[in-house]
């Protein structure tokens, strides 16, 4: 079975019944009915091997990275993070180390207003194992899902794409990346300011991060809202460091397919397209949505469907 295989199977099985449950599988975070707001829960793990490799890591920078990937689906609803709680697991104990870590950890989280409350620590044989969960808040009704977006809807994400695929694949080369692409793959800033922004003042119809790759992820976008999507390559904002580096393919094949950008990707209806300049930044419109099911790339001379590549821990 593929990643996506097995989330729909938990779509299909993992049914809400508690009418608390606003949101189950599915959206970038659980949301939960509160007494005054909208409790968000949402958890992430990274793996030693898989998600990172102490080559190009720092225990520091892999606190910072693991809280990243936790408050952009944060994020992604439009929510403001609290609290967390952590599952560390590792093969040996080495206070340095440890110590470096939580302060990455701590010092990423603060810079959101959360703070670490808990968790659990075990021993393996394997490698580092690390799990985060993240609860955040928004007022009620006031969280963008997955789902919500209309035909007609614009495609918008919030800033250059690729740089944290193009720097996976220099390290592995043993290639030090140029600075920008270095820190899109190490530490990359998690858009919870302008999350917080388009939810509030109802910009958004749709939106999530991207974690995964723009394609993928935006196919579970359209999926989410039985849409299809068309994409301008033109338009799609690519590091412009890309050029002229010795990578294996193309500067827009990492924008499309690179995971771990961990931008916003969101849907805006064209009568509100105007009111985005109250978000006081560049972003960037990449394509609109369409009942045609699919996703489609326009270049100058063709228009041709793509499929949805990007990361999936089981292809």
């Amino acid at each position: 079975m593929t990643e996506e295989e097995i989330l729909r199977l938990l779509r299909q099985k993992l049914i809400p019944q508690h009418r608390e449950v606003i949101c189950g599988v599915g959206d970038d975070c659980a949301v939960l009915e509160s007494d005054s707001f909208w409790e968000l829960i949402t958890t992430d793990t990274m793996v030693e091997g898989v998600h990172f490799d102490f080559a190009y890591f720092s225990p520091y920078e892999l606190g910072r990275k693991l809280a990243v990937v936790n408050l952009s689906d944060i994020a992604a609803m439009g929510g403001e993070p609290f609290c967390a709680l952590l599952n560390l697991s590792l093969p040996r104990a080495v206070r340095p180390e440890i110590e470096s870590f939580f302060q990455g950890l701590k010092e990423r989280l603060a810079e959101f207003g959360a703070e670490l409350i808990g968790g659990d620590i075990t021993r393996n044989k394997c490698g580092w194992h690390l799990s985060l969960t993240i609860m955040g808040k928004a007022p009620k009704g006031g969280v963008v899902f997955r789902k919500g977006a209309k035909e007609g809807d614009l495609l918008y994400v919030s800033r250059a794409l690729g740089g944290a695929a193009a720097a996976l694949e220099l390290f592995q080369k043993g290639i030090e990346p140029p600075p920008s692409l270095k820190k899109a793959h190490v530490d990359p800033d998690p858009e919870i300011e302008l999350g917080k922004m388009l939810a509030r003042n109802g910009l958004a119809s749709a939106m999530m991060d991207i974690s995964d790759g723009l394609l993928l992820d935006l196919a579970r976008l359209c999926e989410a809202n039985n849409l299809g999507a068309e994409l301008y390559a033109s338009k799609i904002p690519v590091f412009q460091e890309l050029e002229n580096l010795p990578l294996e393919k193309d500067p827009l094949h990492y924008a499309l397919s690179g995971g771990e950008d961990f931008a916003l990707l969101f849907s805006v209806p064209p009568q509100r397209e105007k009111l985005l300049n109250i978000c006081k930044r560049t972003l960037f419109c990449i394509g609109r949505l369409i009942s045609e099911k699919g996703l489609f790339l326009i270049g100058e001379k063709e228009r041709k469907e793509v499929s949805p590549q990007g990361f999936d821990h089981f292809a």
